[in-house]
């Protein structure tokens, strides 16, 4: 059962690294769930094995029993035919010597007492070996339900080590995909860097920022031409993989009304995904969401951290749908 623990523990670190705090959590919550099953069938081997050696000591018991019942029903035949010898030799007796009726009488009726003691010693060893008899039958039974449970429970821990490492191979794929998409941006990154656009690792998430003086005018959705471009060689790094997932987040500073800020950002992020979806991206793995000026990565107060704030960032994760699925089952 301990291998568990490892392949948990591996689990839950692969995992953590890509998504949420609430699914780390419950991540968590298994890894302890499964350690708890761990420990109670360990605790029901236990409860098996003494309880096995229980059974071992009562079969040897009721073996000896069974042999001192069988040495009283021979002490009892043979004290039957010595009685039947007696009565015989005491009716010769009689008639030989009337004068030896007491003494005969006497020994009649010690034998009779003794095979009357032996009878009843006979009886209670009988009852006796009935009773162990009758509790070696419940240990049996129980045994055999414990036996049910523990084969039970070995094939149900089984089953979920199966599928934790179903789970780590899946987590496995998802992160060398990561990696490759990485790969892929980096002949954008050396040729836009200098104009504002940037790709950072967070969470197990890429998160590719465009500056909105690479990509839009002063205040308008419009993109221009080396926008089109970049967003042109970024589709083509994304289009061919569909165990992605793309967000693009529209982005403002502080000037203008809060409610202007928030319209330009949701129409920013709607004309990024419009033309990744012309670019051959499929509009079913694209999410657009408007920001504002209410996540900033700068100061407002200066006019540089105002262009810093001012940008569209594509946030690229691995699609976890099938991951959920088999953590739900």
């Amino acid at each position: 059962m301990k291998p568990l623990f490892p392949i948990a523990i591996l689990f839950v670190a692969l995992l953590s690294g890509c998504v949420t705090k609430k699914e780390y959590q419950e991540m968590e919550e298994l890894k302890t769930f499964y350690e708890q099953e761990a420990q109670s069938t360990d605790s029901l081997q236990n409860e098996y094995n003494k309880l096995a050696e229980e059974t071992r000591q009562l079969e040897i018991e009721v073996r000896n029993t069974r042999l001192e019942l069988e040495e009283y029903v021979v002490t009892n035949k043979s004290l039957n035919r010595s009685y039947q010898d007696l009565l015989q030799r005491m009716d010769r007796i009689l008639e030989e010597r009337n004068e030896l009726d007491e003494t005969a009488s006497y020994e009649k009726v010690a034998l009779q007492r003794q095979l009357t003691q032996q009878q009843q010693n006979l009886d209670k060893d009988r009852e006796r070996l009935e009773g162990l008899e009758y509790e070696l039958y419940q240990k049996a039974n129980r045994l055999n339900t414990m036996e049910y449970d523990y084969t039970a429970m070995k094939g149900t821990l089984q089953d979920r080590n199966i599928r934790i490492q179903e789970l780590e191979e899946m987590l496995n794929l998802k992160e060398d995909n990561m990696q490759g998409v990485r790969a892929s941006l980096g002949d954008l990154v050396r040729q836009f860097s200098s104009r504002g656009l940037t790709v950072e690792d967070r969470g197990g998430k890429l998160y590719v920022s465009l500056s909105a003086e690479l990509l839009f005018p002063s205040g308008s959705t419009r993109i221009d031409p080396s926008g089109k471009e970049a967003l042109r060689q970024l589709a083509g790094a994304l289009k061919n993989n569909p165990d992605i997932d793309i967000l693009v987040e529209g982005h403002t500073d502080s000037d203008g009304s809060e409610l202007a800020n928030w319209n330009l950002s949701v129409d920013r992020a709607v004309a990024v995904t419009q033309i990744l979806t012309q670019f051959g991206v499929s509009p079913q793995r694209l999410t657009a969401a408007g920001r504002g000026e209410n996540m900033p990565v700068a100061t407002n107060n200066t006019a540089a951290g105002k262009a810093q704030n001012r940008r569209t960032e594509i946030v690229i994760s691995p699609k976890l749908d099938e991951v959920y699925e088999l953590l739900s089952n």
